[in-house]
């Protein structure tokens, strides 16, 4: 271990808003430059168990946290652990491409769970379970779900929802991956029960993550989980990335610690009220230029549209082609597909950056564009 006396830093000053500042100096600083345990920051980890009891409440008394580098290098360990070539797992569909990317060098059985407006349908779950032990098939091992503000369909699973899928994972015996980036972006009336608060037996896998309400560059996320499972992911981050970064950790500390239980929860309000603000700016324009040409379902958490073009068959080109050409950037449905090779006519529109006047150029834009294409198809 180097000695943190040759690192040429004397203090590190962050003012957060409000004009609160904090300095990392003498042993703190030491700390945040130098290599830590895999776990974690042992008083991060005491601070983020208080933070998982009080939002997210677990059951089982026999769970521990893990600090990682983001909740995305959390899920790729999570599905190296579980999966072995071949093996059934069940995703939700559409899903976020940097999953679909993780998953496809596992080489797995992948089982689409489709959705409508409310998320995931577990009849479907149902359905599949039910199938597979007719006809003798290996059972999936694991459900992998974005319970609040689906990428990229912004959906939010209902509490009935919610607790029928724990009763089917209990009744098949899956494990539920429950990723959860978007848990404090909801814009429903009340916090939605988390898949972690229904867990009784251990199954459920937490993924965390701070990129939306801290720092998307501090990368850094939390795992909750089965102490067993915790210990096997603590042995996998001893042998690639180590641990997450020391500074990161302390800074995710020091807010824990200096914006105490109301000050977080206002902070995490302020987050909310923005982006449905973001939310209503865009529903309005898409209403604006896109009535008649596409359809959609109002994002009840996250930071997407997931909208259809009606009378497309396949939007690719439009979107990585036409629309790039007139610098309107989008992302065609056949990036959250599986097979990428289908045709598919949705598009993700993201209102977490452009300002109402970029909205609006650029549906306007993306209106004409449609009709042409509908135009030429005829």
């Amino acid at each position: 271990m180097p000695n943190a006396k040759m690192f040429p830093f004397e203090e590190i000053v962050v003012t957060y808003k409000g004009g609160v500042k904090i300095t990392l100096a003498g042993e703190e600083l030491a700390w945040s430059l130098q290599y830590g345990p895999s776990q974690g920051y042992r008083p991060l980890l005491e601070k983020m168990r208080q933070f998982q009891e009080y939002w997210h409440k677990p059951v089982q008394n026999h769970w521990d946290i893990l600090v990682t580098s983001g909740s995305m290098e959390a899920c790729s360990m999570v599905l190296e652990m579980v999966i072995d070539i071949g093996d059934p797992i069940m995703v939700q569909v559409p899903t976020y491409e940097g999953i679909l990317n993780a998953l496809a060098p596992l080489i797995p059985e992948f089982i689409d769970i489709a959705q409508d407006q409310d998320g995931i349908i577990p009849e479907n779950i149902m359905k599949v379970c039910e199938k597979r032990i007719r006809s003798g098939k290996p059972m999936p091992k694991l459900l992998y779900v974005n319970p609040t503000g689906a990428n990229p369909t912004g959906t939010v699973l209902t509490e009935s929802r919610r607790r029928r899928i724990y009763e089917l994972a209990e009744m098949y015996n899956f494990l539920i991956l429950e990723d959860d980036p978007y848990c404090f972006l909801h814009f429903v009336d009340s916090k939605p029960t988390t898949f972690l608060e229904l867990d009784s037996s251990g199954r459920v896998i937490r993924l965390d993550s701070f990129s939306k309400v801290l720092s998307a560059g501090l990368r850094l996320g939390v795992v909750t989980a089965n102490k067993e499972i915790i210990g096997k992911l603590i042995k996998h981050m001893t042998t690639t990335s180590m641990h997450a970064s020391s500074l990161s950790q302390m800074l995710l500390l020091k807010f824990l610690d200096t914006w105490g239980l109301e000050g977080k929860q206002q902070h995490f309000n302020d987050v909310q009220n923005f982006y449905r603000e973001r939310r209503d700016i865009m529903l309005s324009i898409i209403e604006k230029h896109l009535t008649g040409l596409a359809e959609w379902n109002v994002p009840k958490a996250g930071m997407f549209f997931w909208i259809r073009i009606k009378k497309m068959k396949d939007v690719m080109e439009l979107a990585s082609k036409k629309c790039t050409s007139q610098k309107i950037f989008l992302i065609p449905g056949h990036a959250f597909n599986y097979d990428r090779s289908k045709p598919d006519a949705h598009l993700r529109l993201c209102y977490s950056y452009a300002t109402p006047e970029e909205i609006d150029k650029a549906l306007s834009t993306l209106a004409k564009l449609i009709r042409e294409e509908i135009k030429n198809e005829d």
